[in-house]
Formats: C-alpha cells, structure tokens, sequence
C-alpha cells in the first residue's frame, strides 16, 4: 500500500446509449481514471473497457459519441472484472472517492448492476466503485461563479487542455480533463485566464439572451388578448413610469391567464394559486380546484373572467 498521503481520484464513465438502451437499461462501456497526489503530481492513470451483457451490440449514437469499435467491445471483459482492478487501485492508493462530473455515473452504474442481477452474475465490484463516486460538479460550479454548469469539454478546453490523442468521450480523456480542471482551480488565478473569461461571459451572455427571449414571448402572449379599460390604463401607467418590477408581474400574471383561457374557453370561474416557495402562479378552473391543489399556497382567490381585470392589477401591485 502507499504512503498514506491524500490522492485523489478523478474519474469517468462511459454507457451504453441510444435505443433500446435507454438511461434505465445503460450499462458500463469504459471507465478512465487519473490519479494524483495533493499537489496534483499523477501517480498512475487507468482506462479499460467493457462488455455489456443485455446490449452487447453498440448503438450508431454510442459509436458516434465514444467513438468505441464493436471489435473493442466485444473483447472486452465484464465491467465487474474491470472495476475490480478499480477497487484495488482505490486501496493501494488510500483513496476513497471517485470524482465526477454530473449526475449521470452513479444513476449509470446501478443501472449496470440490475443488469448484473438479472444475469446472475457477480456485482460486488460495482457497488464498491458506485458507492465511492463523488459528483463534483455543482461545487465546482459555485466555486468558479460560473452562471450554470459547463460541459466537461467546453471547461478544459478554456483551461488549455485537449485530449492527447482520441477526443472527448472517452473516458481516459474526460478524466484528465477533470484533473485539468480541479488542479486549475486550486493552484491558479483562474478567474484571470483568458479561456476561462472568455467562456464564463459567454455564457453570462446567452442566459442573458435566453431570458430576454422568454420575457419577450411571454409578453407577446399576455397582450395577445385584449385588456380592459383599466387593466390598459394601468399597463400604460407602469410603463411610462418605469416600473419594471410591475410590469414584469403584470405581464406574468396575465400570461398566466390568458394561457388558462385559451386551455379552457368555455369555463367563467377560476382560480389563482399563489406558492412562495418556489415563487409561481397557477390559474385554473373552479371545477378543477380541490383543497389539496392548495397546499403550500400563500393566497388562493377566486374570481370570474368579468373581475379578472382588477384581481391581475391588484395582484400586481401587491406583488
């Protein structure tokens, strides 16, 4: 066994893909490993694939995205087998977790063991490897002030890395670009290279422009039925006088309206349904309402289409 210095673990997984073999039928195709010590010096890295037992066959999507050869597959040994020389990385090197990018290699690894118990056959070594599988990537996220998260690919590569040879989804290479990544983020300025600003206002600037875009429909869906009187001159009001906090929950609440109305044209009584936590708004017909479409609620009313015009415009003031 090693000394007993922290190493830590960066790893990725490959799945099966594509029909039949969907996200809750996926099973292990490759896992890659990198392995480093505290001050990210690599120890040893590890890559190996394997062969499914219920799609045994590669998917065109999988082929595509793995870039994985039927001929590799199929002289592969069971993924059991290949997370087993894991397990025994994990204890000559005194580490504990595998860490990941995103939610998808632990949900993968016990779909793969299903598979597993159905063939009847070994999955010892899986579950020790999914139980050490640590996902990183929200943490990582906040630490970075990113605005949502990031690709694995599009993240390394702002930090300089790509891949040695082969390309992205494969898990050898993934792994390292996680490595990239983390030891970035610990033993440099990273908020000053120039990839990495460049791909966080980027993307600052496409939520941005997403949002901008759903404002705008939501708009043009509000004012596509026609306004009172007042809720007009109310409208008008707000937006000669620049409140944009009124205006946004006018247009919200409406939209909400206008789109109950258009679901159910023949109803005259409805109900709006106010939550806090999250904040949201459902409009629905009376003859659909029941105490427990309520629960959680901060305010339930209820009001007829010929009142809707004062309840949208005190719900806007309120709000």
């Amino acid at each position: 066994m090693q000394d007993c210095e922290k190493n830590l673990c960066f790893a990725d997984f490959e799945f099966t893909c594509g029909s039949p073999a969907h996200r809750l039928k996926s099973e292990m195709l490759s896992v890659g490993l990198v392995i480093c010590d505290s001050n990210y010096a690599v120890k040893e890295s590890f890559y190996c694939t394997a062969r499914p037992n219920r799609f045994p066959k590669l998917t065109s999507q999988c082929k595509r995205l793995t870039k994985l050869t039927q001929a590799e597959i199929n002289n592969s040994p069971d993924s059991d087998d290949v997370l087993g020389i894991v397990s025994g990385l994990m204890e000559k090197y005194s580490f504990s977790e595998l860490f990941v990018w995103g939610n998808f290699d632990k949900p993968g690894l016990v779909s793969d063991r299903k598979q597993h118990i159905q063939f009847r056959k070994s999955h010892k070594n899986i579950d020790t490897v999914c139980s050490a599988i640590t996902d990183i990537q929200d943490g990582m996220v906040r630490k970075m002030q990113l605005p949502q998260a990031v690709r694995i690919e599009d993240l390394a590569s702002a930090f300089g890395y790509s891949p040695a040879s082969g390309s992205f989804h494969n898990a050898l290479n993934d792994a390292m670009a996680l490595y990239t990544i983390h030891k970035a983020v610990h033993t440099s300025d990273f908020q000053n290279c120039e990839g990495f600003i460049a791909l966080k206002q980027e993307r600052i600037e496409r939520i941005a422009a997403v949002k901008a875009a759903q404002e705008e429909k939501r708009r043009e869906l509000a004012l596509s039925s026609d306004l009172s009187q007042e809720e007009k001159k109310y409208y008008e009001d707000i937006v000669a006088a620049g409140s944009e906090k009124e205006q946004k929950r006018f247009i919200y609440l409406r939209s909400k309206l206008v789109n109950s109305y258009k679901r159910y044209p023949d109803e005259q009584d409805f109900v709006m349904i106010v939550f806090d936590q999250p904040k949201r708004v459902r409009i629905i017909p009376k003859v659909k309402y029941t105490k427990l479409k309520s629960q959680g609620a901060v305010k339930t009313e209820f009001f007829s289409r010929d009142s809707a015009g004062k309840m949208i415009i005190r719900e806007s003031k309120q709000g």
